[in-house]
This record gives C-alpha cells, structure tokens and sequence, in this order.
C-alpha cells in the first residue's frame, strides 16, 4: 500500500516538523514518523512497543535516564518499551529520523 507525503498526517510542535505516516493494515497497526527536530524534542515515553529510529541526516543525542548516546546519519537507535527518553540535535544541526512505532492517533 503506497501512501503519499500529502496522505500523512503533518504534527508540529516547538521547533520539530513530523508527518505520521499511519499504517492501520498492518497487524499491530503502526505509524512511520518522519521528523525534523532542531534543539530538543521534549520527554516522551514508549508503551508496550520498542521503537526504532533511523538518523537520516544530522546529528544528536539520545538521553535515557543518566545514559547519553552521540547518533548520526546512517545510525539505527532502538528505545525499549515502557520507557522514558528525550534526543535532541547537536549545536546547529537539524536531526531527521525516521520512527517506526506503535500507532500514533492523536488527531
């Protein structure tokens, strides 16, 4: 099933461009996320699903608890379930990711 840019579902807030992609015929049912995030995404927390995020462009940082992680282009950086994180870009840099997650529905 192709589903295009303009079908997706555009979610800004601060600083960070997303569009959510949802993929409701898939078991499970899942969103794709593309984000642009410039300085800090804000905490967010996974439920019963890990996520996976692929750093298409840029760098940044990923903040679980007391553990930084440095990520950058070409990276794949996965977020266990039930857990609470935050990433950010680095100083001057635009961090574009590509999200796999449990389904996003928050119209």
């Amino acid at each position: 099933m192709k589903i295009t840019q303009d079908q997706s579902i555009r979610q800004d807030w601060d600083q960070t461009k997303s569009w959510n992609y949802k993929l409701k015929h898939v078991n499970c049912y899942q969103s794709v996320v593309y984000a642009e995030v410039v300085n800090d995404h804000g905490e967010v927390h996974t439920n019963d699903v890990e996520r996976i995020y692929y750093i298409v462009d840029g760098e940044g940082e990923f903040v679980i608890g007391e553990d930084l992680t440095i990520v950058a282009k070409g990276d794949v950086f996965t977020i266990p379930p039930h857990t609470v994180y935050n990433y950010h870009s680095l100083p001057g840099q635009t961090l574009k990711v590509l999200l796999l997650m449990e389904l996003w529905d928050n119209k």
